[in-house]
């Protein structure tokens, strides 16, 4: 019999209990994400991750890429933002397999940034769109981009927007 049935996540379907742990280990696993951003670990940041996982953050301005790739930039990139609170918001989790799931979650992340000075509170909004895998006991991460949908603030989010329009000039730019 199989353990994890690939319908039980139908909207509206009680999962069973089994199910019901793996939902909680993958949103646990968004919210250690901006955690691990927060606080600068990127040892933690990099090991939710599976060494394939590809990355994309061209939406917002950054780059696209392999795990390993994005680790070297997201550490350089990030003492841009003085501080950083990234929030996950309304998770949806659909399951391919007993072992592999897509998912979709809300994000805002406000971030603050001394620019010219003075200090400049930078608000992005948008969607994270991500596939996750198990193994074992533990589920992670094999793709996540960022969809950035809003950039707001001061000159720093306007030179942000900008990046990301030229960055992802397939995808309608981040509002401001």
């Amino acid at each position: 019999m199989d353990e994890h049935p690939t319908d039980d996540t139908a909207d509206g379907t009680v999962p069973s209990p089994e199910r019901l742990a793996d939902i909680a280990a993958i949103e646990n696993l968004a919210v250690a994400y901006g955690f691990a951003v927060d606080d600068r670990d990127w040892p933690r940041w990099a090991a939710l991750f599976t060494d394939d996982a590809h990355l994309d953050y061209t939406h917002s301005g950054g780059i696209a890429g392999p795990i390993t790739e994005v680790a070297a930039w997201i550490a350089e990139a990030m003492p841009a933002f003085t501080w950083s609170l990234h929030s996950v918001l309304t998770h949806e989790i659909r399951f391919t397999s007993d072992t592999t799931a897509t998912g979709r979650v809300h994000l805002f992340n406000r971030n603050g940034v001394d620019w010219n000075g003075a200090l400049e509170i930078c608000d992005v909004g948008g969607r994270y769109l991500d596939d996750y895998r198990r193994d074992g006991d533990r589920w992670r991460f094999t793709r996540r981009v960022e969809e950035s949908l809003y950039i707001t603030g001061g000159e720093f989010a306007a030179i942000v927007r900008e990046l990301a329009a030229n960055t992802a000039p397939d995808r309608t730019p981040p509002q401001g």
